[in-house]
């Protein structure tokens, strides 16, 4: 029990956690064998009436000792569930409440943020102490939390529900963890009474053997006796090194499924990653509509000409790392990034009403970060990003290297947008423009020449703007 309570945190080796799987296989056949042999036993020991009635006992305990094994399994799979080594709902729990935090800091909201570290706080106690009274005083500052949240002039609408649907996802999932803890609990008594019948079966085998060989009259009674008496002394020894090994066999099974899952995940979203483990062959999904954001970044040729190459790529990984954190705080879809060039799109795998507005806010974050980065490194360099609304194709292709992948003339619209688009501007198509007019405002650049397209009316994001609306008098554009 004390094992269960600890080892999320707790690490072993690959190889000393196979060498106790490999240990417990062979102890439970090292017991059943014994069994057989004692059966063997007293099948020859027709003239003692008395051997004989310790085989009904012999079978009983054979039978318990497969029933533990049994047990054992079920516990490594919840145990499984429950996740390890970045994988299940632990490191679920801790992806919502990272979104979460993101998107409260994004909106400055001080007072939010305090109340979700509260939330945070109570979180880990339980997690640390498995106690029923934490997790309700964590359901009870969720709570709090989300009254604030419906309340706080420090998010507009989009921000409210993205922060309200991350909140309900993480209250969810916790909720999931206090389930499984209460299966592996009742799991992991029902295997310590298992043990403990075993033993208490095995210690009357060998009490009732003794005092049978204290009245054996021949030798063949007593050398089966005593055979008996060792056999099952030997067997107790087996219980109770299984029983010892139990709490570490059980990660065993549970780092070798979470190995093929953080695969996965690391380059799968994880409704498609879900599909792929049910065998499905092929996937490729229709989206009526969703918003696809091509991304360059302007200068890097000339920087990488004055840059090493383990700096240049440190440089590019530390901007595109921020560009992940904005994708998950924004709940959008990474694709891919190809050299210093960066794809996302919002809409998908899961459907969402304010795919275009999440697309334009992530495409404003991305300026700031390249602005603050250049003003902390004395780097210039700036951001190209073009942006397209429209159906797309999503699907995976190839049976090696799986890759997650859009296609359509969407996608071909949208990265036409960035490679005609103006150094440090976000340009957008007359289907983006038309989403968000209302919420944004824009530049009007006018027609210009698309390679593949002829002449596309185009608008420059320039910011989010106010509530109120008004026409600009000069080209007719909402600002």
């Amino acid at each position: 029990m004390d094992f269960f309570l600890q080892w999320p945190t707790i690490s072993f080796s690959s190889d000393r956690l196979n060498e106790f799987r490999q240990k417990h296989r062979q102890e439970i056949e090292n017991v059943i064998d014994i069994s057989s042999e004692l059966q063997e036993v007293l099948a020859q020991a027709k003239g003692e009436a008395g051997k004989r009635r310790s085989d009904p006992d012999l079978v009983e305990y054979v039978e318990i000792v497969e029933q533990y094994s049994r047990s054992f399994q079920e516990t490594v799979g919840w145990v499984s569930n429950l996740g390890i080594d970045d994988v299940g709902v632990l490191e679920q729990l801790e992806q919502r409440l990272t979104m979460l935090n993101n998107r409260l800091e994004l909106a400055n909201a001080e007072e939010l943020l305090a109340l979700s570290q509260q939330m945070e706080s109570l979180q880990k106690e339980y997690l640390s102490t498995r106690q029923a009274a934490t997790i309700e005083l964590m359901y009870q500052a969720a709570q709090r939390l989300r009254d604030r949240i419906m309340v706080s002039s420090k998010l507009d609408p989009i921000e409210r529900t993205q922060a309200l649907r991350h909140l309900d996802d993480y209250i969810a999932i916790a909720k999931d963890i206090v389930m499984l803890d209460a299966e592996i609990l009742d799991k992991i008594n029902n295997f310590d009474q298992q043990s403990q019948a075993l033993s208490n079966k095995l210690i009357d085998l060998a009490d009732t053997e003794k005092k049978r060989a204290n009245l054996a009259i021949t030798r063949t009674s007593y050398t089966a006796t005593v055979l008996l008496i060792v056999a099952v002394i030997v067997a107790l020894i087996a219980a109770v090194i299984i029983a010892q090994q139990f709490a570490s066999s059980l990660r065993t099974a549970a780092i070798e499924q979470a190995k093929s899952e953080r695969l996965l995940l690391n380059i799968l979203p994880e409704p498609i990653a879900k599909r792929l483990k049910r065998e499905e062959h092929t996937i490729a999904d229709h989206f009526a509509e969703v918003t696809v954001l091509f991304a360059d970044i302007v200068g890097f040729t000339e920087l990488a000409a004055q840059t090493s190459p383990i700096e240049l790529v440190e440089i590019l990984n530390e901007i595109f790392s921020e560009f992940d954190q904005l994708v998950d705080a924004h709940s959008l879809e990474k694709i891919k990034t190809i050299g210093d060039a960066y794809m996302v799109v919002g809409g998908l795998p899961m459907p969402m009403a304010n795919h275009a507005e999440a697309i334009a806010q992530m495409a404003l974050d991305m300026q700031a970060v390249i602005e603050q980065f250049c003003q902390e490194t004395g780097k210039f360099f700036s951001i190209r990003i073009g942006i397209n609304t429209g159906p797309v194709i999503a699907g995976i292709i190839g049976r090696k290297k799986f890759i997650y992948d859009l296609w359509g003339d969407t996608v071909n619209i949208a990265s036409r947008m960035e490679s005609h688009g103006l150094p440090g501007n976000i340009q957008v198509t007359e289907e983006t423009y038309k989403r968000l007019k209302y919420c944004y405002w824009f530049e009007d650049r006018g027609p210009i020449q698309v390679k593949g397209k002829g002449q596309m009316t185009c608008y420059l994001l320039k910011g989010k703007k106010a509530t109120s609306r008004r026409k600009d008098s000069k080209n007719g554009v909402d600002r």
